[in-house]
């Protein structure tokens, strides 16, 4: 099972780079993990949760929040040789097979929790969307990748900078 605890010094700020998300490009049966974020100075996942504040005749006040619905923004993130996820995307685009934009899956790794490996999910059926193609001095093509929250909890251990997941 994986482990809640954050392995950090007390007061120690865990550094963006361990926060890791990446991209199978690849299938299934034979994942090919790709991380996401190159070029990429800020990115943070947002959970967009709806909250909706009801103050009952007491004065008492209750809140409703819905399910999260994760979004993670990479801008900007230019055309790199060697990137499967952009060959993929570029094709989905030209081939206009939107429907295929829905069909990856993210792993995403809390490299600052975890024991002998570190805290993960992998999101199934998630949706990658170029936002644009273009730039001035490189190519650039800024994506939102939404999470489905169809998730398997588990942890990942990373050799060579690939990722393996264990369900669980």
């Amino acid at each position: 099972m994986a482990s809640n605890t954050i392995n950090l010094t007390a007061g120690q700020k865990a550094d963006r780079k361990l926060e890791m998300h990446f991209v199978n490009v690849g299938t299934g049966e034979a994942p090919a993990w790709e991380i996401m974020g190159r070029g990429v100075e800020e990115a943070s996942m947002e959970f967009n949760h709806d909250a909706d504040q009801k103050t009952d005749i007491l004065g008492i006040t209750d809140v409703d929040v819905s399910a999260a619905k994760p979004m993670l923004a990479l801008d900007p993130n230019q055309i790199r040789g060697g990137q499967k996820l952009s060959e993929k995307l570029l094709d989905i685009e030209r081939r206009n097979a939107i429907s295929e934009l829905s069909m990856f899956e993210v792993l995403n790794v809390h490299a600052y929790m975890g024991e002998t490996s570190f805290t993960a999910e992998l999101h199934k059926g998630c949706t990658i969307v170029p936002q644009s193609l273009g730039g001035s001095s490189y190519v650039g093509m800024p994506l939102n990748v939404y999470l489905s929250n169809d998730k398997d909890l588990g942890t990942a251990t990373i050799a060579d900078g690939v990722p393996t997941f264990t369900k669980g």
